[in-house]
């Protein structure tokens, strides 16, 4: 299980390094003191829709961030693909931070946390306190906060509730979990996915069948929907 209570963004990045030594060697791969929230829990998806291309990361120096070490993994994909709730739960923190960009965070019922960053653009269900479904659609595909000029990805971490006296340095290595859940790729026909368009940086998207009643878990309502939203500034 996992369950963080903490304030996200720069600050509490630079505040919630009392892990002391053990943030400054970085952590140490392997040694993840959790099991697989996936594997106690049903139902996860991952995160981005369609094709992707990601490694294991975790743990690789960024001396920018709080410990100097990267808490997560970057799942590359174009510009505008749809990022997805990977369990029912709540989201949080919704908004704008020096490093992450258009961020937002999202606790499952069993109070672990998923942290996706460097947003484009948001759907109307992200907003704090909102509840969802695995499978919806929360946002989009960019490279806003310090990944501004780079290649589009989501930068995604896990940080479980029996870690929460680590602070922010409370994460595990999401590689594995992140093989292991579910991934639409290709719709019902057996074609690959087409996404990627691109949204206004900051944006909330609208049309009129509303993007946040797509679900990632069935490819054809999402392919429905994603075609030219309507553009309303954040």
């Amino acid at each position: 299980m996992l369950a963080l209570v903490l304030v996200v963004g720069a600050t509490a990045q630079r505040n919630a390094g009392s892990a002391g030594a053990a943030a400054k060697a970085g952590p140490v791969k392997g040694t993840q003191v959790v099991d697989a929230p996936a594997r106690r829990v049903s139902g996860y998806v991952f995160p981005v829709y369609g094709p992707t291309a990601f490694g294991d990361t975790f743990g690789a120096p960024r001396p920018e961030v709080a410990g100097g070490w990267h808490h997560g993994d970057d799942i590359f994909a174009p510009l505008g693909t749809p990022l997805l709730a990977i369990a029912h739960g709540t989201v949080f923190s919704v908004g704008f931070e020096r490093l992450g960009g258009w961020r937002l965070w999202l606790r499952d019922d069993a109070g672990n946390l998923f942290y996706y960053a460097h947003l484009s653009a948001y759907t109307p269900l992200a907003v704090d306190g909102a509840i969802v479904n695995a499978g919806d659609v929360l946002g989009f595909v960019g490279n806003t906060g310090d990944a501004e000029g780079g290649a589009y990805h989501l930068h995604f971490e896990i940080h479980p509730i029996a870690l929460l006296r680590r602070g922010y340095d409370g994460a595990v290595d999401p590689t594995r979990y992140l093989r292991s859940w579910r991934h639409e790729t290709r719709d019902v026909a057996g074609a690959p996915i087409a996404t990627g368009t691109a949204p206004k940086a900051g944006a909330i998207l609208l049309q009129g069948t509303d993007i946040s009643s797509a679900s990632g878990l069935d490819p054809a309502s999402l392919r429905r929907i994603v075609g030219s939203p309507s553009v309303v500034g954040r």
